[in-house]
């Protein structure tokens, strides 16, 4: 079975964290549809730009468009601004009818470093299924949003009317690189959370597990990484 990724980005990320995650995304070998909004950029097998502003309309448009792009049997959804581990890329899904979360993951503070975990942690970032399984979604979910409006939840799963989801972990965790551009906000504290379960598992650390110390070295990381 062919595996692909779609990346997609807002082009509004800090150029360092942008460049050093689309080196890192190359790393892992697998053909890439790029859609970039409202400019070109010089990244990935096939390239699209779509027209728009920013929001979480435009990203669930972009990753259709992504995914409507694909003709692989198997997709990874890519951020521009996660550093992703190659064993990230080594799972494939069992069923193709579930959605499937990579929660091996640290947040990592820019510029500082400080790096935080918590268990069972859910993102689309780190979503890998079939396409056909996510084309359809992203189809009716973005359908919903222009009807309705956007209720906050971003995941395929219980939240968006799914309830076939299984977490898996790689060998490696990848690093969300959490900056003042992010479309969520960052919690650096378990008194942050309004729903405590979700604070589950909580760790703070000065580094990352195959990543090494991030604390203070950040930059560094980024830069070392081209």
């Amino acid at each position: 079975m062919d595996k692909a990724i779609i990346y997609y980005s807002c082009l509004s990320h800090r150029l360092d964290i942008e460049l050093a995650c689309r080196r890192q995304l190359l790393k892992a070998g697998l053909p890439i549809v790029a859609v970039s909004l409202n400019k070109p950029i010089d990244f990935g097998d096939v390239r699209i730009v779509v027209e728009g502003v920013r929001s979480p309309e435009m990203m669930h448009r972009q990753v259709l468009t992504g995914l409507e792009a694909s003709k692989a049997d198997i997709v990874y959804l890519c951020e521009s601004d996660v550093l992703y581990h190659p064993s990230h890329f080594d799972f494939t899904p069992a069923r193709d009818d579930t959605f499937y979360y990579q929660t091996n993951l640290w947040k990592v503070r820019y510029p500082d470093g400080h790096a935080v975990w918590t268990d069972d942690l859910q993102q689309v970032s780190g979503c890998c299924a079939y396409r056909e399984l996510l084309t359809k979604f992203y189809r009716l979910r973005l359908a919903e949003i222009v009807r309705d409006g956007f209720n906050r939840h971003y995941e395929p799963g219980p939240k968006t009317g799914y309830d076939k989801v299984e977490n898996w972990q790689a060998e490696w965790p990848n690093v969300d690189i959490r900056h003042e551009q992010t479309i969520t906000r960052s919690k650096w504290s378990q008194d942050e959370y309004r729903n405590k379960k979700y604070a589950k598992g909580w760790q703070e650390s000065d580094s990352v597990p195959g990543w090494g110390v991030t604390e203070g070295r950040l930059l560094e990381l980024l830069a070392a990484n081209e």
